[in-house]
């Protein structure tokens, strides 16, 4: 559809916002999810770490004078997944900013105001689908089916399967209407402090973490959604390249116009977990969220991205 310009309404430069809740995720995830920036070559970037040595403290005889058993140092290597995104050609002509009431670089500042928000989304987007497909791959860190509606005991009983590492668990990632289906939840309880609390102020308890509230698809399941309890540094997200930005005029036809174009990159790092090399590079974001294509490389569960619990 082209740009309609109506004689009876005001117009400015400002765009339309993008509602999903993508702004401030480091602070609201409490570190769960991390942006960064690393100039980072190739498709794949491969990480290597020590594996835990097992029973690596036991008792010494000493009445003894025997040779020691031998244990081996091993390492474990993962897979950090690049992701490649681009605006495609954005034109707009001349003529259509000048009846708008702006210039061209009043026109083209609104339209770059909704790429640097759309670039965020994009990559806390996939940050949520590959963290979520990563923990499916365990099946003790997932609870529930996705017919049960989210209840405090719920919250409580997703945190089981991290035992006594269970206050690793920094947030949940949750979807808002979940969130209110919680507040629903609480005020079924028949307290003051808590149902009275709910309707005077609006909060409800989280077990003592922040609920980080967004309308991700990526927490979207076969059954149900996903809230995900998350430990710190469960997904980094590593801006892999300068973004390159592209803004011409263009000749030729019968208006002049301008074109905007942009592109770049991210690597993608979910804790414990790692890319298969046999799923390839430049993933969709269907096999980006689809569990068969990860692997837990973590020796122990503890120390992963984090838990699911599954819910309706």
């Amino acid at each position: 559809m082209a740009l309609k310009i109506d004689n009876l309404v005001v117009h400015t430069t400002a765009t339309e916002k993008i509602m999903q809740n993508v702004e401030a995720f480091t602070a609201g995830t409490r570190g769960a999810i991390t942006l960064g920036t690393e100039m980072i070559t190739g498709d794949l970037q491969q990480t290597s770490m020590l594996s835990e040595i097992a029973n690596l403290i036991a008792r010494r005889d000493i009445g003894v004078d025997t040779a020691a058993t031998v244990k081996n140092i091993s390492s474990r290597d993962e897979n950090n997944i690049k992701i490649y995104w681009g605006t495609g050609s954005i034109e707009f002509k001349a003529v259509d900013a000048k009846r708008y009431g702006a210039d061209a670089g009043a026109f083209s500042a609104a339209i770059g105001e909704q790429i640097g928000a759309g670039i965020v989304q994009y990559m806390l987007n996939n940050a949520i689908r590959a963290c979520r497909a990563s923990i499916q791959t365990v099946e003790g860190l997932v609870t529930g089916n996705g017919t049960a509606t989210i209840t405090h005991n719920l919250l409580n009983s997703a945190l089981k399967p991290f035992g006594d590492a269970r206050e690793s668990i920094v947030c949940w990632v949750m979807k808002g209407s979940t969130y209110t289906d919680l507040v629903g939840a609480g005020l079924g309880v028949a307290t003051a402090n808590v149902a009275g609390g709910i309707i005077a102020d609006g909060s409800v308890g989280s077990l003592g973490r922040p609920v980080y509230m967004t309308d991700s698809d990526g927490l979207d399941m076969t059954a149900g959604v996903a809230v995900l309890g998350l430990t710190a540094d469960a997904v980094k997200i590593i801006e892999s390249e300068a973004r390159e930005f592209l803004s011409e005029m263009v000749g030729g036809s019968e208006n002049i116009k301008y074109r905007i174009q942009a592109e770049g990159s991210m690597m993608l790092n979910v804790k414990g977990y790692s890319w298969k090399t046999a799923s390839g590079v430049n993933p969709t974001a269907a096999t980006l969220g689809t569990a068969a294509n990860w692997e837990k490389k973590a020796t122990d569960n503890k120390s992963t991205a984090g838990v699911i619990l599954n819910v309706l």
